[in-house]
């Protein structure tokens, strides 16, 4: 009988560091399991890391908060720089401040919490290394694995996200995260005083922001401002705010009242993330493509300039952050919405909120497929009032400024 030949997965390298010989011994444990998908290199010092980085085929680092050597913060600028798409993990214990992740994520894709979870890392790692392999341009590539500023999420998001895990956290407690930064604190108040939320008065602090709305709406607004704030300034994000905040109104009118609300908003905000990752990255691509794309469509110019278009690069760049599936789906695929449209969700909301927006502006042969396609994926959506979808994105007076 002829005996079945099981394909021979590659090998991972991946390098995992800590000064403290105890943490180290506990990671060689926990990580024992992977021993078959990891050729894992264990070391205590800088110096050793960067050696089996020089002579290993590394994919991964994880790297515990204490190391012995070059200060954490250099040894992983210098890893970005000299192998930028190795995947950088740091695992952060109570000694790790705040303000010393916040800067540990300018440098790391992931800064994530003490105890190291086996399975957690693995999905980390595996998924990291798996999106740099298949984005097709190296030039991309090379953008996306150089990014320092790619934490699991923005920094106060991520705070507000475990704190608000807990079912019994304080709106105090909610706010003071917030206040901590008052970047972040005068943009919050900009965004929620502007047409977007339509509130019936001003709104002059944290505290009464999160009072008057509640915890989630917050935490959508200081997911907009670190996304939009923290990777670019200027006219071009300026313009992808204001539309990503009314692509977020959209998809909350169409889900705002099922549990998948939270998710909506955040693939409101996050469906042009690539455009954005280009326009800050690659700006004479972007210029380019901007010409070029005068009676084509954007996607197409993208993937010949860059071999992939910005829907894809926006969802490689949320699996690196590790966000759920659907929102890295509902990403990847919002102009090219599923055949066969069977549920109310978020890919297919945020395809029907992209294809009425593009559909708004579109020449009259583009503007009837997408009409056809708007009326199709409608259909998951009976009871949602569909103008009252159109008015959000309508352009607005008031700009977020």
């Amino acid at each position: 009988m002829a005996h079945r030949v099981l394909p021979v997965l590659p090998v991972r390298h991946v390098v995992v560091i800590s000064g403290d010989p105890q943490v180290l011994e506990g990671m060689r444990r926990s990580l024992r399991v992977f021993q078959n998908a990891w050729a894992t290199h264990f070391v205590e010092t800088t110096t050793e890391a960067l050696a089996a980085l020089t002579l290993h085929p590394v994919e991964a680092l994880i790297s515990d908060s204490k190391v012995t050597g070059l200060e954490l913060e250099a040894f992983l600028d210098l890893v970005r720089e000299k192998w930028p798409t190795v995947v950088r993990a740091v695992l952060c214990g109570a000694e790790v401040k705040p303000e010393q992740a916040q800067r540990l994520g300018r440098v790391a894709h992931q800064v994530l919490k003490k105890p190291l979870i086996p399975g957690q890392m693995f999905d980390l790692v595996e998924r990291a290394a798996l999106v740099l392999a298949t984005v097709r341009s190296e030039r991309v590539k090379l953008v996306l694995a150089k990014l320092g500023s790619l934490p699991a999420l923005p920094a106060t998001y991520g705070r507000l996200t475990e704190l608000t895990a807990n079912p019994d956290v304080s709106l105090d407690e909610v706010a003071s995260v917030v206040e901590r930064d008052p970047a972040i604190t005068a943009n919050v108040l900009k965004i929620i005083n502007s047409a977007y939320f339509g509130l019936p008065r001003r709104v002059s602090s944290v505290r009464e922001t999160v009072k008057y709305l509640g915890i989630q709406p917050l935490k959508n607004i200081v997911l907009t401002v670190e996304v939009f704030e923290g990777m670019a300034s200027g006219a071009t994000a300026k313009g992808l705010q204001m539309d990503a905040l009314a692509r977020a109104c959209a998809m909350r009118e169409l889900l705002g009242r099922t549990p998948m609300a939270e998710a909506a908003f955040a693939a409101g905000i996050l469906a042009d993330i690539g455009q954005l990752l280009i326009a800050t990255r690659l700006p004479i691509d972007m210029a380019a493509i901007q010409k070029e794309m005068i009676g084509r469509l954007q996607e197409d110019v993208e993937r010949e300039r860059l071999g992939s278009s910005h829907a894809e690069i926006g969802g490689a760049l949320l699996s690196m952050w590790n966000l759920p599936t659907a929102l890295v789906e509902a990403v990847t695929l919002h102009h090219t919405p599923p055949a066969a449209a069977a549920t109310a969700n978020v890919p297919t909301a945020l395809a029907l909120v992209c294809a009425m927006e593009e559909e708004a502006i579109a020449h009259d042969a583009r503007k009837s497929e997408l009409r056809a396609t708007v009326e199709k994926l409608a259909e998951m959506f009976p009871m949602v009032n569909l103008q009252a979808v159109r008015r959000q994105l309508a352009p607005r007076e008031v700009a977020v400024a």
